[in-house]
């Protein structure tokens, strides 16, 4: 087993190898987002590690004419604009301004990351770079739940400080990974199982997590794989069922309690009051919401209850990605939203109509199947979460960008080739 892992991390090694500077700093960018080792080391911190690397791949893709600009990063831009229009006509403008950079550094970040990679050997490379930084973090996870003896406690499992400390952002980072990697090592076909650790203790940190539209996104990912893959059958149903009852058997008694009461519990209830006032927001401000960042505030002012206790006096958000959309950027910003769900998303196989596809095209195929589950996974979690400005649906857009270019590219050489072979024929 060890000498075949020597072997993998040596071809790794050697993969790595000869590439072109700006992958290197796409490379960097995803270290320095989800390992942080700025921050691990706090004598690393002491400039602005992420944004040198970005703003230093900029300059190279530019000097190398390697920046291209698609369909979806002007509408991400645009999605942006949106939120800048929300702000200069928010109700709470001092609110709104706070921090309304955020949606064109990310449509910066898409537009970096999705230059970065040129062909399909580098997008292996980065996608096995970036499982290998979720492990750190799913070793975690699964490490505490265990020590905890498959226990349930309310606060669930933080990750690290940042976009992923809340309990459950971390289970849907987990949740997104595991569906992910699943595809991802069915092609890859590795003959130590030590791999399959990667989803595995994402599933563990999912569950210890305590975070019910975390589950429940994964349980959606699971069952589209098992559709994407043509498994159901009676024998794949009977080893679901057997899954399913081992995994419910260690399930921690107050988190069943949790979804039986799921729906009439006192987090359900004022999660459908903050969707309810929401949807209201929504009508009566459809254009540009009542302003980037402002529905903790306007809640509070118009719709929260004041009976002096602790939770009447917090200001939360909207606990849904959809509804904090549309209520605090419009209806137009909301369209926009919806449709970086199908940008993501596609239902078109790549190899069904090829009967020769080569193994980078079979490879793109595996990885159309990996965002396909992670965006599914991503949709359900976001119906519980206020994370559409956080960066989930952002990366699975410069990953998608990255597919389809590859593919068109990879199309348009088969047809030059083609051609070639029938000019020769004749």
């Amino acid at each position: 087993m060890f000498s075949v892992i020597k072997d993998d991390v040596k071809a790794f090694r050697q993969g790595l190898k000869g590439q072109d500077l700006i992958f290197y700093l796409g490379l960097a960018f995803i270290v320095l987002y989800y390992l942080r080792p700025q921050v691990i080391i706090p004598g690393l911190d002491i400039i602005p590690w992420l944004q040198i690397t970005v703003i230093v791949g900029f300059i190279a893709m530019i000097g190398n004419s390697r920046l291209k600009f698609t369909g979806t990063h002007f509408l991400l831009f645009l999605f942006a604009t949106l939120a800048v229009l929300s702000a200069i006509n928010s109700l709470y403008p001092q609110i709104s301004f706070r921090d309304i950079t955020t949606p064109f550094i990310f449509a910066l970040e898409v537009l970096f990351l999705s230059n970065c990679v040129k062909n399909v050997k580098q997008l292996q490379l980065l996608m096995i770079v970036f499982f290998l930084c979720i492990f750190k973090m799913s070793f975690f996870g699964a490490r505490v739940w265990t020590m905890r003896g498959f226990g349930f406690t309310g606060w669930g499992i933080q990750g690290p400080t940042g976009f992923f400390q809340n309990s459950g952002e971390f289970s849907l980072l987990m949740t997104i990974c595991a569906v992910m990697s699943i595809p991802l090592l069915l092609h890859m076909k590795p003959k130590v199982k030590l791999y399959w650790l990667l989803p595995i203790t994402a599933v563990m940190t999912v569950m210890g997590a305590s975070s019910r539209g975390g589950q429940l996104a994964l349980l959606v990912g699971l069952i589209y794989l098992l559709l994407a893959y043509k498994k159901i059958s009676f024998r794949n149903l009977v080893y679901v069922a057997v899954f399913v009852s081992v995994a419910w058997a260690i399930f921690p008694e107050e988190q069943k309690a949790r979804f039986d009461t799921a729906g009439s519990d006192q987090t359900s209830t004022t999660r459908l009051d903050y969707w309810a006032a929401g949807i209201d927001m929504a009508k009566n401000y459809p254009v540009l919401g009542v302003g980037f960042r402002a529905f903790p505030e306007h809640y509070h002012r118009f719709y929260k209850e004041k009976d002096g206790s602790y939770l009447s006096n917090r200001k939360e958000v909207a606990h849904n990605a959809l509804i904090e959309v549309v209520s605090t950027l419009g209806v137009p910003a909301l369209i926009l939203y919806v449709w970086f769900h199908f940008s993501v998303f596609s239902g078109r196989s790549l190899v069904k109509k090829n009967k020769d596809p080569g193994p980078e095209v079979e490879f793109l195929e595996c990885f159309r199947i990996s965002l396909n589950g992670a965006i599914l996974a991503y949709f359900v979690g976001a119906i519980f979460m206020s994370i559409s400005f956080y960066p989930f649906i952002y990366f699975l857009l410069a990953l998608a960008i990255i597919k389809v270019r590859l593919f068109k590219e990879r199309e348009r050489k088969t047809k030059v080739q083609k051609g070639v072979y029938s000019a020769r024929a004749v």
